[in-house]
């Protein structure tokens, strides 16, 4: 049961108008509507906090060396393994909206990384280990990255992207949100 009220409309908070455009306009949009899924419309209320969460969500999953493509499996399948309905469905719907195919997008919802490529397979491997129990990642984890030919920056994203996907995982999960749609 949601916690929180949705604030669908912004019309009359300028700053909330723009925040939800411009992420609509960065493809999260509930269905073919003008108005952000409820992770964001839950956060309506408080649209300074709301700007802050945006700007570090837009930098981590849109922004970066990584493909964004790469950055939602990872949020797909940690948000899996921390049994984050909202986040795995909602991250889900976004590969499914990309080029992954198919049966990429089911093998991840199953844990099952047979149809990922080696490096794919790499990073989502050590996103779940970092994501479940960070004191656990070696130093020989980063060095495997590395030998698929990762640099620090991108590793450096790929953390990040696990940090965030425990963030938002937690806020859907302590929101009570409702899918999209409901």
């Amino acid at each position: 049961m949601p916690r929180f009220s949705e604030i669908l409309d912004s019309s009359n908070n300028p700053q909330l108008k723009a925040l939800y455009e411009d992420i609509v306009n960065h493809g999260y949009r509930e269905s073919e509507a003008a108005i952000p899924p409820n992770w964001f419309t839950t956060q309506g209320e408080r649209p300074d906090i709301l700007a802050s969460i945006w700007k570090l969500g837009k930098g981590i999953a849109t922004q970066g060396e990584l493909p964004s493509s790469l950055k939602e499996m990872i949020m797909t399948i940690i948000s899996m393994q921390n049994n984050c309905r909202y986040c795995t469905a909602a991250h889900r719907k976004m590969l499914e909206e990309s080029d992954v195919p198919q049966a990429v997008i089911d093998g991840l919802t199953q844990r099952n990384l047979s149809k990922v490529n080696p490096i794919q397979r790499a990073v989502l491997e050590f996103s779940l280990k970092a994501a479940q129990s960070p004191q656990s990642v070696l130093d020989e984890d980063v060095e495997k990255l590395r030998e698929f030919g990762l640099g620090d920056g991108e590793i450096l994203e790929i953390i990040m992207t696990v940090a965030y996907t425990n963030f938002i995982n937690t806020w859907s999960d302590m929101s009570g949100i409702s899918f999209d749609g409901e």
